[in-house]
């Protein structure tokens, strides 16, 4: 006879890959068809769930998106954390940075699509749909001004605003990740975080700047 907190355990672990599922099958719905146009009955449809299923594991679209960004949007940042964190000068993390940042996104199309279709202004204070997505702006923004920080006291970036550097920088890689997207992915990944740097070298670091370790990070 199984215990019921076995019996608990295996209905909370058949949920949660449930859940996960439903989760993977939105982001896709979403971003084919974009917040506005998608309807749950869209995402039941593509999950392969009854629509009363779906409403059991999330209370509707708004809640179901946050939780999109939520999952992915943390794991990004920790990624990004992760590679800033890595012992070199503020350059490697710089450059460590752009090539977690897209190699996370590579990993996740349809969320890259997302990202890109959120096309929030860096100048300003963007509208996100949820508090989730506006707490991470700032952690991710904070993460690389400090980055950014570093970078000018040990002489590597011009010594500009950090806060105003990290929003430049951000920018020009959603615009950069959009033709790419637009070109149809065509080029090779690592080729696309090669001129990612290369325009971040340019546009931000000093002439003579380089990174203690060679390649890309």
């Amino acid at each position: 006879m199984v215990e019921p907190s076995a019996r608990h355990a295996l209905r909370q672990a058949r949920r949660d890959v449930t859940r996960q599922h439903l989760l993977e099958a939105a982001e896709r719905v979403f971003a084919a068809r974009g917040y506005d146009g998608t309807r749950m009955q869209d995402v039941a449809t593509e999950a392969g769930l009854a629509l009363g299923t779906l409403y059991g594991l999330v209370p509707g679209k708004e809640e179901l998106y946050a939780e999109i960004h939520r999952t992915r949007g943390r794991a990004l940042l920790a990624r990004a954390a992760e590679a800033a964190a890595r012992p070199g000068s503020a350059v490697d993390a710089i450059l460590g940075g752009v090539a977690a940042y897209v190699a996370f996104l590579v990993e996740h199309p349809a969320y890259l699509h997302l990202h890109l279709a959120e096309g929030q202004p860096w100048a300003l204070a963007p509208h996100f749909r949820s508090e989730e997505q506006r707490a991470q702006w700032r952690e991710g923004l904070a993460l690389t001004a400090q980055v950014f920080r570093a970078g000018i006291a040990e002489g590597t970036v011009v010594d500009e605003d950090p806060e105003t550097l990290a929003r430049l920088m951000i920018a020009t890689h959603q615009v950069l990740l959009a033709r790419w997207v637009e070109d149809g992915m065509r080029e090779a990944p690592a080729a696309l975080v090669q001129r990612m740097q290369q325009h971040l070298r340019r546009a931000f670091l000093r002439r003579g700047a380089r990174a203690s370790q060679p390649g890309p990070r």
